[in-house]
């Protein structure tokens, strides 16, 4: 079997691994990355394109020596937790990063190696996507999406009618990624909802939205709807019963004033 190994110069860090040859990537593929993070947006929505989409196939795997010490199964079978796919249809690659990180040093590395693979000849890459969560305290009634992106981008995605931040920042490897696309010839941008500090099925919901109307996808996303209702529901069972603990305390202390809201 050919496998490829793609390392960037300095660092030597981590590398992508491409294991299968049999489809050949088509030029200026986009690449969709999706990363452990706050509401874990990336991961869900890394893997509902990934069940969804029906030609997508596994084609091979970053690794790095900053990834932590866990390792991943499905059905008992072990699997990379960084795991790229590609789909021929869509002329999509998905890269799916279901543990974090240990070090933010590690971040500049991985940046440089996704770059550089992602601009090597047998890839040659148009777009970088990556995605993060706001987080919001209390319960989330509006999951609208975000965006942050180069300069030549912006139109492009306004036509979607995506939001814009005036002033932000963006963290972990994700912001590397980016800021490698702003001094070569990739296009990178972010989708942004807001997540809780769990995960959040309906954030990642609105982000697979904008991408079917983006990428021509034909994304099925009831199902994370209904994980996000009910995960609104216990939000919002979890505020009537810090409320109403609320209300006890200050009554078994003899206030006569308001309970505070700690969810508004």
């Amino acid at each position: 079997m050919v496998v490829k190994e793609y390392i960037c110069d300095p660092g030597r860090k981590s590398k992508v691994v491409i294991e299968d040859f049999s489809t050949q990537i088509k030029k200026d593929v986009t690449i969709l990355l999706g990363f452990a993070g706050i509401g874990l947006i990336g991961p869900i929505i890394a893997n509902t394109l990934i069940k969804q989409i029906p030609d997508i196939k596994e084609i091979g795997f970053i690794t790095s020596e900053f990834l932590p010490p866990i390792s991943v199964f499905y059905s008992g079978v072990l699997k990379h937790p960084f795991r790229v796919y590609y789909s021929p249809k869509f002329n999509i690659i998905i890269g799916i990063c279901e543990v974090p990180f240990e070090i933010s040093s590690a971040y500049n590395d991985l940046a440089r190696t996704i770059n550089n693979w992602a601009l090597n000849e047998d890839v040659q890459a148009k777009q970088i996507v990556i995605f993060q969560g706001i987080p919001q305290a209390g319960v989330i009634d509006d999951f609208s999406v975000y965006y942050a992106a180069e300069a030549e981008l912006v139109d492009y995605l306004e036509q979607y009618g995506i939001k814009k931040f005036d002033k932000g920042i963006i963290i972990g490897p994700e912001s590397t990624i980016l800021n490698e696309t702003l001094s070569n010839k990739l296009q990178g941008y972010a989708l942004f909802a807001p997540v809780y500090q769990i995960p959040t099925p309906e954030a990642a919901a609105s982000i697979i939205s904008i991408l079917n109307e983006i990428y021509g996808l034909n994304i099925n996303i009831s199902q994370l709807m209904e994980e996000g209702k009910e995960i609104k529901q216990k939000m919002l069972e979890l505020a009537e019963k810090a409320q109403e603990f609320s209300r006890k305390q200050l009554s078994e202390q003899g206030s006569k004033g308001d309970y505070p809201q700690y969810y508004r």
